[in-house]
C-alpha cells in the first residue's frame, strides 16, 4: 500500500528524528530554556499557517464524514495542541502570550512555503502529504518515548509525550491512520507520476520536520535579511 511505501522511506528521517538532541532531551527530562521559547514561537506560527492549510481541503471533499474530520482537527489544533506549547512554556518559566508574535525563522518560513506548494498543485493527496509528517512524527516520537520509559511521573515533559502518544496512529480513530487511509484510497487512482509527486511532498515534510527540531536547538534566525512579519507566508 502507498502508506506503507511512505513510511518506509520515511523511516531513516524519522530514525534522525529519534536521535535529535532535542528529542532526546524531551526524554531526558532537560532541553534548554532558549530552545524552548524558540520552539514554542516559531510552532505558533507554523500551526498558525497548518490550520489555514487543513482547512483548503475542505472544499476539495465530496464527503461530509470527511469534512466533519477535517473540521474537528482544526477546532483541535486550535483549542488542544496549546497544551504541549504550555508544557514547554511552564518549563522555561515564560508567558504563552510573549511567544506568539515571532517571525517565521528561515526553515519555517521554508516549510510553510512548502505545504502551500502542495495547495497550489489542486492535488488532495499532494496536501494530505506535505501535512501528514507532522502529527505522524509526534506520534512516533511520543511512542518512542513511552517504549523506552521516558514518560515516567519525575520528568517535567510527561505530559508533553502523553498528549502526543494519545494520537494513536494504529487506532481506527487516530489523525494519522484516518490519513494514511485516505491516501492509500486516493492512491488507487494515482498515476505513477502522481504517486511519486505525493511521496515527494511528504519526505520533504519529513526532513523538515528534522529541521523545525534542528533550528529551535540551536535558535537558528534570520541573520542578514531584515523579515517583516506579515501574519503568514503564502510564497
Amino acid at each position: 500500500m502507498f502508506s506503507h511505501q511512505l513510511v518506509k522511506e520515511a523511516n531513516p528521517i524519522l530514525e534522525a528524528i529519534f536521535d535529535h538532541p532535542f528529542v532526546k532531551g524531551i526524554g531526558d527530562g532537560h532541553v534548554d530554556d532558549a530552545a524552548l521559547k524558540f520552539y514554542v514561537q516559531q510552532d505558533f506560527q507554523y500551526l498558525s499557517e497548518f490550520i489555514k492549510i487543513y482547512a483548503s481541503i475542505i472544499p476539495i471533499l465530496k464527503k461530509r464524514d470527511d469534512m466533519k474530520f477535517f473540521a474537528e482537527n482544526i477546532d483541535f489544533i486550535l483549542n488542544s495542541e496549546i497544551h504541549p506549547h504550555h508544557v514547554f512554556c511552564n518549563i522555561a518559566n515564560v508567558t504563552y502570550e510573549s511567544l506568539q508574535h515571532a517571525t517565521p525563522s528561515p526553515k519555517a518560513y521554508l516549510y510553510q512555503s512548502h505545504m502551500y506548494r502542495a495547495v497550489r498543485t489542486g492535488s488532495l493527496a499532494n496536501i494530505i502529504c506535505a501535512l501528514l509528517p507532522c502529527p505522524w512524527t509526534y506520534n512516533e516520537i511520543a511512542k518512542q518515548l513511552t517504549a523506552t520509559g521516558k514518560n515516567t511521573d519525575d520528568n517535567p515533559f510527561k505530559s508533553w509525550i502523553d498528549f502526543y502518544i494519545a494520537d494513536d496512529e494504529d487506532a481506527e480513530g487516530g489523525l494519522t491512520r484516518k490519513l494514511f487511509n485516505m491516501l492509500d484510497e486516493l492512491a488507487k487512482d494515482m498515476s505513477d507520476e502522481q504517486i511519486q509527486e505525493a511521496k515527494g511532498f511528504f519526505l520533504k515534510s519529513t526532513e523538515l520536520e528534522w529541521e523545525f527540531w534542528e533550528q529551535a536547538f540551536y535558535q537558528q534566525d534570520w541573520r542578514f535579511a531584515e523579515v517583516v512579519h506579515g501574519g503568514g507566508n503564502n510564497e
